[in-house]
């Protein structure tokens, strides 16, 4: 760019006149005609007046119409949930945790289901050992019968081979009736009698033997059925990893919580398969994109957009050779929408219009003269020249571009953003203690731990009243005494066949003694207890006289045998995998740092898993000399935040550009580069970020460059 004063003669352009034609199209200031050969008509000047043009060489550079998403290196990630609602039982694993396909990563809670299989299992126990012992005795007795109808069959046998003739000749030679054949009919009909009755004994008993079979394989067959179906529902209560990988996230779950139908869990990723996530790319911009790549670390990876359902990122696959990319790494993902390379350009505020034509003003020896021209594309500060205009011509445009006092030499470097914040100690593993009393209406009282503190297995967490039912005490009291006096009974008549009557009359009097142990115990119950040693998560907002519903959650209570560090993360500045430089004052004063290790993906995941916090991993062991939360005056425990710090080395090999001379037009970023002559030339840039000092530069500027700003 340069300054000139443009005559002709004695006659200069007026100013006046040269805005008028710089805004005529917008303004509708004048008519000037358009033919490339006229030389525009001077005005007379003013005594002592100067007319000054600013003036921009017509010069070859890039112009991009280009879109950039701030996007990060994402592993392949599979959520899991339950298809049915279910109740939380625990973790199996725990963020950063490694497991292999087939390892157990949730489980629900069992104890409800796993009594109803107990009770199915015995159901069945009984079922089959009643109807075993009915068919040994219907068996035995058929045995009996079938041996006693044969010797009935026998004795008829003997019979009809010792039947005497009905009648016999008398006295007088006359056939008269033989009283011996009646004595023998008489037996007969006895035997046979005897027979029948013995037979249909048989008969009936086997009936009744195929019935209770036959209602015994329905039953069997029935409650078989339910217990594999609780089985099954048992089994699918323990979410398993399909794939090898690393835990990268959990939900926020306790024991005893309510999961929805099919609501993420816990989500495993293997981080060797890498894709790059962003935001939602719209389609449109998507389809129509003239090119769209990728840049990590300085380097260039084309990339394939991958299918999904989520609707707030978008997914793109490397194509080819990834292996110099880490999960965690920050990414860009550019969306070119065009994009024309060295081509002959012109300001856009150089270019006026009268009706369909186009065109500039030219100095052409010292005289400003009308080109028409055809232009191409436009980055809405530049425009592409088609002809009209030859490169080096200088081009009237409406501000003087100036050299800014600071100049620099582009270099490439490592692109820096800094994280400092303050985080607190978090136990994924969980246990709720709850009300224990199964008898008595049970009230609240006061509790005796405090939030954040930390409490021992079996210290008092709350103070409770109970109210027992002495009628239906008494009741069961003299129910187990009458049924002492009626097996005191059985015993003294001494007969054997009571004797699995005893047997069972005792079972019954034991659990009988143990239902009224367990009430008097309840009910003399005035205190609950912790179950686990831990830190008090958090309490149920009961008032001293409440009501406490039987199993009711009375706190939350974290195991701190596996303490992860939370960290806000509001600008996404980490991911996967970072490390982190923590700082913390120990119980004794003396200041102590650690590393950690981020082993959650954050907002990076997305949907229900998706936290505004990530979580860092800490050194085997803790912490050293680290107390989580202290005592306040008020009997308060309040938490201790640990600082943690971390230099993210969020892109290397890139050129950086200072943040003052990168200057924003519209949807445009330039930078002006200083050339050899000293003349001054603003060179379009795609920017790919920045921090709080530098702006990294994905295309547009090269090293050795030397640019200047203000």
């Amino acid at each position: 760019m340069r300054i000139v004063k443009v005559f002709s003669q004695k006659r200069i352009l007026s100013v006046g006149l040269v805005v008028c034609l710089t805004l005529a199209a917008l303004a509708g200031c004048g008519s000037v005609d358009a033919g490339s050969d006229d030389v525009i008509e001077l005005h007379e000047p003013v005594a002592g007046e100067e007319a000054v043009m600013y003036t921009e060489p017509a010069a070859r550079r890039n112009l991009y119409n280009a879109q950039v998403y701030s996007a990060v290196v994402f592993p392949y990630v599979e959520e899991y949930s339950y298809e049915s609602s279910r109740t939380f039982g625990s973790f199996a694993a725990v963020p950063g945790e490694t497991v292999q396909a087939g390892s157990p990563l949730a489980y629900m809670d069992m104890e409800k289901i796993s009594s109803r299989v107990e009770a199915m299992e015995e159901k069945i126990s009984s079922l089959t050992e009643s109807y075993e012992e009915y068919r040994k005795d219907a068996e035995e007795e058929l045995a009996k019968l079938k041996s006693e109808l044969e010797d009935l069959e026998e004795i008829l046998d003997n019979l009809a081979e010792e039947e005497p003739e009905q009648y016999v000749a008398g006295a007088d030679g006359q056939e008269v009736f033989n009283s011996a054949y009646a004595s023998w009919q008489n037996n007969s009909k006895k035997w046979q009698g005897q027979y029948n009755s013995k037979e249909l004994s048989i008969e009936t008993k086997q009936e009744a033997l195929r019935q209770r079979r036959e209602l015994y394989e329905l039953d069997y067959k029935y409650y078989s059925g339910q217990l594999r179906k609780l089985k099954q529902e048992r089994e699918e209560a323990v979410l398993f990893s399909k794939i090898s990988g690393q835990v990268v996230a959990a939900g926020e779950y306790s024991p005893g919580g309510s999961v929805r139908a099919n609501a993420s869990v816990i989500a495993v990723g293997d981080l060797n398969r890498k894709y790059i996530k962003c935001e939602m790319i719209p389609t449109v911009s998507r389809l129509r994109a003239e090119d769209i790549y990728a840049v990590i670390d300085g380097r260039r990876y084309e990339v394939e957009y991958v299918e999904n359902n989520d609707t707030d990122f978008s997914l793109f696959s490397i194509k080819g050779e990834n292996g110099m990319v880490s999960v965690g790494d920050t990414a860009a993902i550019v969306v070119v929408r065009e994009k024309k390379e060295q081509v002959l350009t012109v300001a856009v505020d150089s270019v006026h219009r009268e009706g369909l034509q186009r065109y500039v003003y030219v100095v052409e020896d010292g005289k400003a003269v009308i080109r028409n021209i055809q232009f191409g594309a436009s980055d809405n500060v530049y425009v592409e020249i088609l002809s009209g205009v030859e490169e080096g011509e200088e081009v009237l445009i409406s501000q003087a571009l100036t050299a800014g006092s600071k100049t620099a030499v582009l270099e490439k470097g490592t692109f820096e953003i800094t994280y400092e914040g303050n985080g607190e100690l978090v136990y994924p593993l969980k246990t709720v203690v709850r009300n224990p009393v199964e008898n008595g209406e049970v009230y609240f009282q006061e509790y005796t731990a405090a939030v954040n503190q930390h409490v021992e297995k079996g210290d008092v967490i709350a103070i409770v009243r109970v109210e027992g039912d002495d009628v239906a005490l008494a009741r069961k009291e003299n129910d187990l005494k009458r049924a002492k006096e009626r097996l005191d009974d059985l015993i003294a008549q001494g007969d054997e066949k009571n004797e699995e009557t005893i047997a069972q009359r005792r079972e019954n009097i034991a659990e009988m003694e143990e239902e009224i142990a367990q009430m008097k115990a309840d009910y003399g119950t005035t205190e609950i207890y912790a179950t686990v040693s831990g830190r008090v998560l958090s309490r149920t907002n009961y008032a001293s006289g409440d009501l406490i519903k039987d199993d009711a959650g009375i706190a939350v209570i974290g195991d701190e045998s596996v303490p992860y560090l939370s960290l806000e993360n509001p600008s996404s500045y980490l991911h996967w995998g970072h490390m982190l430089e923590l700082s913390y004052t120990d119980t004794e004063g003396q200041k102590r740092t650690a590393e950690g290790t981020v082993v959650t993906l954050g907002a990076d995941i997305g949907g229900v898993l998706s936290s505004k916090n990530v979580l860092a991993a800490l050194p085997e062991g803790g912490l050293d000399g680290f107390e989580a939360a202290k005592e306040s005056s008020g009997g308060r425990y309040i938490v201790v935040k640990i600082k943690a710090a971390a230099a993210l080395n969020a892109m290397e090999n890139v050129i950086l550009v200072p943040k003052r001379a990168v200057q924003t037009i519209g949807e445009n970023n330039y930078v002006t580069v200083l050339k050899e002559d000293g003349s001054v030339m603003p060179v379009s840039v795609i920017v790919g970020g920045s921090n709080r000092s530098d702006y990294w530069i994905i295309d547009g500027l090269t090293e050795g460059m030397k640019i200047c700003w203000e």
